[in-house]
């Protein structure tokens, strides 16, 4: 029986997975990816890793009839290299913020216009441009020996291939991918000081990159010839796997935050720039994301601090969780003598859905011309608890899809191999449906929270 080896190389673990062609996972291998803050602002890697993580797994789940590898990636993070291909300094996650002052005299210069319609993003101390600038500004000298620029997606592909190549997802995110070119921007490479040589081949999710490497296959212990696929950005791999790649469904990824990824039949930016554009894996589609970057951390704060799980309700809590979910700071509301910590976990999550269900409304107005997102397919730790997804439910009126399958990104990207021999027809899901009765019930309380403003100390 073929096998398809893929892999999710994340900021934390790297996890490999062997499937069978037609989906079913056989085995897999999970070892944790060190990272390092140095100093305030700073999160670095070691490049190493990256690399020395995929060879234990592969090694664990390595197969004598694998006919193709692929991969999804962590986004944004770099390493700059030398002539030599020698890392020059720790590679710079997307967690690092040091270059933060830069981005903003970035926008005073240019404005948040500029660079978003370019890059979908808006300017941020993440993003590589503004830390390549840093790099030119404190460390002058290693920034002229910089000989390319590699990111996760392209330093993991050279080590299977010999070839620097990314998919257009995992470019986007770099912040240097102009998304209506579809191609490296020139003028932010002019900006940034560097040279379109410097960076890797950008090619579609699903191609073909090149042979693995014989020096690379002993090390590993596969066979030399084998495919390498191009993989991609790992919401977007995740997306693809998790049955969400459709222009009515929105993943709902709940992890240390809650990702929203839309799927749009078009380019879409927001007049607000709160949601960021994208291409997708899936040919053709692109995407609309958005990060609640602390849901997971606030929901797991809440069950810790009071010591209780979220495992029964009977309507609406009435408490209000008031959080600058992306800053962790926050207000409860409306307790009284009666409140109970499992009543004030449950507002927790309700005030988590009514974000979501705001994000969706908001994602509404701006999707193009008769697309609506009729059905939320949720991934990650919340999903444990089917009440999480029964509530999601309700409170923003669309079904919830939980497909049976723990590792979605890592599964999208073994399916971008096999050319539609997985069907998304076939994924297995729970279904959560709407209760009507709970939807009016929460109606009030969702127009509170979406009216209240608080200022936080």
């Amino acid at each position: 029986m073929e096998k398809i080896i893929s892999f999710d190389s994340g900021t934390t673990n790297t996890k490999v997975f062997l499937f069978s062609i037609n989906g079913k996972l056989l085995k897999n291998f999970s070892t944790p990816t060190g990272i390092s803050f140095p100093q305030p602002l700073f999160a670095e890697q070691n490049c190493n890793d990256w690399i020395g993580t995929i060879i234990r797994g592969i090694r664990n789940v390595g197969d004598s009839s694998v006919r193709g590898i692929s991969g999804s990636f962590q986004g944004g993070t770099f390493v700059l290299l030398d002539k030599h291909l020698k890392p020059l300094v720790p590679a710079i996650t997307w967690l690092d913020n040091r270059s933060r002052d830069i981005a903003s005299d970035f926008v005073k210069k240019y404005g948040e216009d500029f660079f978003y319609r370019k890059t979908g993003y808006v300017p941020r101390g993440w993003s590589c441009l503004f830390n390549l600038l840093w790099i030119k500004k404190f460390k002058p000298e290693v920034f002229r020996k910089i000989a390319r620029i590699s990111f996760v997606a392209d330093y993991v592909n050279y080590f299977f291939t010999g070839n620097f190549a990314l998919d257009h997802t995992s470019a986007a995110i770099t912040t240097l991918y102009n998304l209506e070119k579809k191609q490296w921007d020139e003028e932010l490479l002019e900006i940034a000081g560097i040279k379109k040589q410097m960076l890797g081949e950008i090619v579609q999710a699903s191609d073909v990159i090149g042979r693995l490497k014989k020096d690379t296959a002993k090390t590993i212990g596969l066979e030399a010839g084998i495919p390498v696929f191009a993989g991609g950005h790992d919401q977007y791999c995740a997306s693809f796997g998790a049955g969400a790649a459709k222009t009515n469904r929105i993943l709902v990824s709940c992890g240390t935050a809650w990702v929203l990824l839309a799927t749009t039949s078009k380019m879409v930016f927001d007049p607000q720039r709160q949601f960021c554009p994208g291409p997708h894996v899936k040919k053709n589609l692109y995407g609309l994301m958005y990060a609640i970057s602390n849901g997971g951390i606030i929901y797991d704060w809440g069950r810790k601090i009071f010591s209780c799980e979220f495992d029964s309700f009977k309507g609406p809590s009435g408490i209000i969780i008031a959080p600058e979910f992306n800053t962790g700071n926050g207000a409860i509301l409306n307790l009284n003598l009666s409140t109970n910590s499992h009543q004030i976990l449950q507002a927790i999550v309700e005030c988590l859905c009514f974000q979501v269900r705001k994000c969706l409304e908001r994602v509404e107005e701006i999707l193009p011309s008769g697309e609506k997102m009729k059905k939320i397919v949720m991934i990650g730790g919340a999903t444990r608890n089917p009440l999480v997804a029964k509530l999601l439910a309700s409170i923003t009126g669309r079904n919830v899809i939980v497909p049976e399958i723990s590792e979605a990104a890592g599964f999208g990207a073994m399916k971008l191999t096999t050319s539609g021999e997985v069907s998304e027809e076939n994924i297995p899901a729970k279904l959560f449906s709407v209760n009507r009765r709970l939807h009016h019930k929460y109606q009030h309380l969702y127009h509170c929270y979406t009216g209240l403003k608080i200022s936080i100390l």
